[in-house]
């Protein structure tokens, strides 16, 4: 009984933590990109300064 506890707790967490994983790689990827959108767009409509 014991070793079928463990064994789903195991599978559990192992489940648990790819979801971590893919979680936490979204947030890194939509980051990225959000930089990269505000860089293009700060490129894009650059200040011209005083005139």
């Amino acid at each position: 009984m014991t070793q079928i506890i463990l064994a789903s707790t195991a599978q559990n967490f192992s489940a648990a933590m790819l979801i971590l994983v893919q979680g936490m790689a979204g947030i890194f990827v939509f980051m990225g990109l959000f930089y990269a959108l505000i860089a293009g767009l700060e490129k894009l409509f650059k200040d011209k300064g005083p005139q």
